[in-house]
């Protein structure tokens, strides 16, 4: 038993530290899609830099080499022996580059050369257990390259007498002027190399970049912020670009949204259907901390998917300021909070159904720069009322939290706050000053949802498990688009 819960717990560390490293190359791609322009003149920049040091501060450095085998024998009699067994061959291996690092040998080939200096270095390599030697001799001259190396073969036998005997060199590659340098890089080459250095220093400054990157990314980074429950992720959804692509709202009724989107939308709204007649509550209240987290979006889909289940639902347009869903639903202006206001209309004058669904809205599209006077009205306040008696849920799209007060005055008027946080968008702080600022108004919060959500790492991801259909999300809904009817005998036909 003990066995068994060790290999869950070391399991589902595996299966973290897969989903943070998937989360942490999606924060890093989010990096460069921001900072593309950064991580491309950085490559130019390493490229131009590394190009011009190698053409401004190019050493042409020499090389020549001779390799040789090594006898010993005697000297008086002049017979040598080439035969060699491991140990002495082992001797020498460490005894031949020691010998060239002596002071004794500098001073003998300065002597030999007549110089005080040395322009180049001198290296030896022996293979192993053998008597095979090569001698190298590196220097920024090809003149002097060969003529060190020659003075040092030279003089090598009589200085390293005293410790390998009498020996002789038997050439197998002589000593010869090297024609070009050794270190010489084509232009090519010296791109490639200092675009990849830029490439890499893009890299780290992307990785540390998103390691350090304080937004929400999944349910744990959210325990930090605030306690509300996570009631849903909604999974990220992509369209083929197009041209002149100019609504690019995502909608339930959309052919091309992909099944997992809406079951995850069902799955939210049933648990909002069910957190909401916990508190015999009618009215919800959709927000978000910063705008771009696609909370109109939801707050339309949303209202769709209650009136999808034969309820009358009314969706207001409470960001008076930039009022967009009518546009969302594809409806003309009409009239808005701000006429509500007004007092002069009755409700049902100033609601429009939307196709021929159970869904009403009310919003117009043209923006009021200061709409609080509206929205605090008494007249307003009278109308959600009203609504209220006749209507069995109402949302309010509101507008972002960092932004305007707004959403606090209509959140006095609401039974439930949905509050919504688009993955690795917002920071960490601004979400909880968002959260926050709702705090002790008549609305209580109902939870937090995931929107945008990578579904390769959604923890959350119920439309993927699918198990909804019996809810009767019917899939000619959305096979003969929005508000037109399925063909007789189809109405009833499967479950998406």
């Amino acid at each position: 038993m003990e066995e068994q819960r060790n290999d869950i717990v070391s399991n589902a560390r595996e299966d973290e530290m897969e989903i943070d490293l998937v989360l942490l190359i999606g924060a890093m791609w989010k990096g460069f899609l921001r900072f593309w322009w950064l991580v491309l003149a950085l490559i130019v920049i390493g490229a131009a830099g590394f190009s011009i040091f190698q053409a401004v501060g190019y050493e042409p450095m020499y090389r020549s080499s001779a390799t040789f085998t090594v006898s010993t024998g005697d000297g008086s009699s002049g017979s040598y022996s080439f035969y060699y067994n491991s140990s002495t061959a082992d001797q020498m291996s460490r005894t031949f580059p020691y010998i060239l690092n002596s002071s004794f040998f500098r001073s003998t080939l300065l002597e030999q050369l007549g110089t005080d200096t040395l322009n180049g270095t001198i290296s030896a390599e022996t293979i192993t257990d053998s008597n095979v030697v090569t001698m190298t001799v590196e220097s920024s001259s090809a003149e002097d390259a060969v003529t060190i190396l020659n003075a040092a073969l030279e003089i090598y036998p009589d200085t390293a007498r005293f410790v390998l005997g009498d020996i002789s060199f038997n050439y197998l590659n002589e000593p010869e002027t090297p024609g070009a340098p050794y270190n010489q890089m084509s232009m090519p080459r010296s791109v490639a190399l200092g675009g990849g250095a830029g490439a890499f220093v893009a890299l780290c400054f992307l990785g540390i970049t998103a390691l350090f990157r304080k937004t929400a990314r999944n349910p744990e980074e959210m325990k930090k912020v605030t306690s509300l429950r996570c009631l849903a992720s909604i999974p990220h959804v992509r369209f083929k670009a197009r041209k002149k692509q100019k609504n690019t709202s995502i909608l339930v009724w959309d052919n091309k949204v992909p099944y997992s989107y809406r079951e995850s939308l069902r799955a939210l709204q049933i648990r909002l259907e069910k957190e909401l007649k916990k508190r015999s509550g009618k009215i919800l209240l959709v927000t978000s901390t910063s705008a771009g987290e696609g909370k109109s979006s939801l707050a339309v889909n949303l209202a769709e998917m209650f009136a999808e289940r034969g309820q009358e639902v009314l969706l207001i347009d409470g960001d008076l300021r930039k009022q967009a869903d009518a546009r969302m639903l594809r409806l003309r202006n009409g009239f808005s909070l701000a006429d509500a206001a007004k007092g002069d209309k009755d409700p049902e004058e100033l609601l429009r159904k939307v196709h021929k669904t159970s869904l009403w809205f009310l919003g117009g599209t043209r923006a009021i720069r200061q709409p609080a006077p509206a929205l605090t009205s008494r007249k307003t306040v009278d109308f959600i009322r009203k609504v209220r008696e006749k209507m069995d849920y109402i949302i309010i799209d509101t507008p972002p939290c960092e932004m305007f007060q707004d959403t606090g005055i209509l959140a006095d008027q609401a039974d439930g706050i949905l509050y919504v946080v688009k993955h690795d968008f917002a920071s960490q702080q601004k979400i909880w000053e968002g959260i926050s600022s709702l705090r002790g108004r008549k609305a209580a919060f109902l939870g937090y949802v995931f929107n945008d959500y990578p579904e390769s790492v959604s923890e959350y991801g119920y439309g993927r498990y699918g198990g909804y259909g019996n809810y009767g999300y019917r899939k000619n809904r959305y096979r003969y688009g929005y508000g037109q009817e399925a063909p007789a005998g189809e109405e009833n036909k499967g479950h998406d």
